[in-house]
């Protein structure tokens, strides 16, 4: 599907073969370190791509899709953030990769906690941006009621469309136009609006209860003004205490920090590879 300029090189779309389906990646960089970029619900790898570029000077960085949604494939029996930590692990493992971080948004930050407790000597860091890693967090039952009228039907895709771009509040990065109508356009391919409502729905409960056996490094990247979270800040400050971890607030940030300041992420990152 989609197409990365990385270092002067053009990257294709790869394939990883899951259990039920293919989950497409890209593949750009070299170093010793391993950097896997995995993006919330309802986006996809391309939103990654400055902050793949500026770390591929210092590491391979694989951006890899969501199950149903970008290049992957739908009609997997499940979606979900246990599901893509699974992804993940087999990711890690058919790659036999170590020095790994994983970078992670939304519903996806529950999956880098499911890989991290998993693979302890091989993911190194976990970086947690705009995390959702507790089960009952973010929505309540009319917003589910809500959620699963919009995002269905001829009208679902647009909906979802307008809903990603109310997620910068502030800063509409140059892409914005562009990248939220490539997510559009992929979630009228079938069975990919089915896959979303399934993922806004999964539980997080095997993900939150390997929360404090985890043994990597973690950061917490927040946006001050993250629409999805009724306090950004007590948020992180929550996550970063069961995890011994420290957090970053992005002044006037929403859902998505990694995007809004890629060099400043890139340099948060490099920092916690240097600490012991």
């Amino acid at each position: 599907m989609g197409l990365l300029v990385g270092q002067g090189i053009l990257s294709a779309d790869s394939y990883f073969a899951a259990k039920e389906g293919k989950i497409s990646y890209f593949k750009i960089g070299s170093g010793v370190r391993n950097v896997i970029l995995i993006p919330g619900i309802g986006d996809t790898k391309e939103n990654y791509s400055e902050l793949a570029e500026i770390l591929s000077h210092n590491a391979v960085v694989y951006g890899m899709d969501l199950r149903g949604m970008g290049g992957s494939d739908v009609g997997f029996s499940s979606y979900g953030p246990e599901e893509t930590g699974k992804d993940i692990v087999a990711f890690i493992r058919e790659n036999k990769l170590t020095n790994v971080s994983i970078i992670s948004n939304s519903m996806s930050a529950a999956s880098a906690v499911f890989a991290a407790s998993e693979l302890p000597k091989e993911v190194e860091t976990i970086v947690l941006t705009g995390p959702f890693v507790r089960e009952g967090e973010g929505l309540n039952w009319f917003m589910k009621l809500l959620i699963n009228g919009m995002f269905r039907g001829p009208w679902g895709a647009s909906a979802w469309k307008s809903y990603y771009q109310s997620l910068y509040p502030n800063f509409k990065p140059s892409d914005l136009e562009s990248h939220s109508d490539f997510l559009k356009q992929n979630l009228k391919e079938e069975g990919r609006l089915s896959a979303l409502r399934s993922m806004l729905f999964a539980e997080k409960k095997e993900c939150e209860s390997r929360i404090k056996s985890v043994k990597s490094k973690v950061l917490i990247l927040m946006g001050s003004e993250d629409p999805d979270f009724p306090n950004p800040e007590e948020e992180a400050k929550w996550i970063a205490s069961e995890m011994n971890a420290s957090y970053v607030m992005y002044p006037g940030a929403g859902h998505y920090p990694y995007k809004e300041d890629p060099s400043k992420t890139a340099d948060l990152v490099r920092q916690i590879w240097q600490k012991k």
